[in-house]
């Protein structure tokens, strides 16, 4: 019986522990995902929230560690690939056991993170219409000013947090990473390539059709990338 391995998600701004739940049909019955639950949202709506990334780091990483008995990989979206990138260095500070892969998709690499633009200044109006653009919330949702009112404060403390961080060099873990943007992200193509500076195992660039959340529409073949890397831990 072959063994299962573990697919662990991390959310963007915003996002909760249903984030990835349509990604879970393509993965197949050989992986389980688990997806990572900051608080404030979701199950943990009744916790305060965090703005910062250290902190929001802290907070996943006591999450994660149940779940790396078994091989593992990691994919985070957004803040969630930035995020990603710190656990896996505290992973190898601790000696703990590193993912096959990290998948990493619409995020600039961490070293570039100054030149992110300060979106959790903006005013609700003006952040609404910018959540239009990257296509991750339904119109009738960005509609709704009831429901704004509820995610909103999750969505700017997100993005104060990922805004606000100050990137450190934390060397070079060995675990290879896969970049994936959309093509009609405001990504420059050294701004992906500087994802190399975090690991010295093989990284892959790809790019798909789309704007910020161009995973919602591909995650069929996210899915099939998966697989893949699960299969071959070796060439990962």
């Amino acid at each position: 019986m072959l063994q299962k391995t573990k697919l662990i998600c991390i959310p963007y701004a915003g996002g909760n522990s249903y984030s990835f739940r349509d990604l879970q049909p393509f993965l197949g019955r050989h992986m389980d995902i688990v997806t990572l639950e900051l608080p404030g949202r979701g199950k943990r709506i009744a916790d305060p929230l965090l703005s910062d990334m250290h902190a929001m780091a802290d907070d996943l990483y006591q999450q994660l560690l149940p779940h790396i008995r078994s091989p593992y990989l990691v994919y985070g979206h957004s803040m969630g690939a930035v995020l990603g990138n710190l656990l896996i260095h505290r992973l190898k500070k601790e000696g703990k056991a590193l993912p096959l892969h990290f998948f990493v998709t619409g995020c600039a690499a961490p070293v570039f993170n100054d030149q992110r633009r300060q979106l959790h200044l903006l005013p609700d109006d003006q952040l609404i219409a910018e959540l239009k653009n990257m296509g991750g919330m339904p119109d009738a949702l960005l509609a709704d000013l009831d429901m704004m009112e509820f995610f909103l404060p999750v969505i700017r403390e997100d993005m104060r947090a990922v805004e606000g961080y100050q990137y450190q060099s934390l060397g070079r873990y060995s675990t290879g990473i896969t970049a994936i943007t959309g093509a009609a992200e405001e990504i420059a193509p050294n701004q992906v390539a500087g994802w190399a500076e975090e690991t010295d195992k093989e990284i892959r660039i790809l790019r798909y059709p789309g704007n910020h959340f161009f995973i919602l529409h591909q995650f069929q073949k996210i899915a099939m990338l998966i697989r893949e890397a699960a299969l071959t831990p070796q060439h990962s």
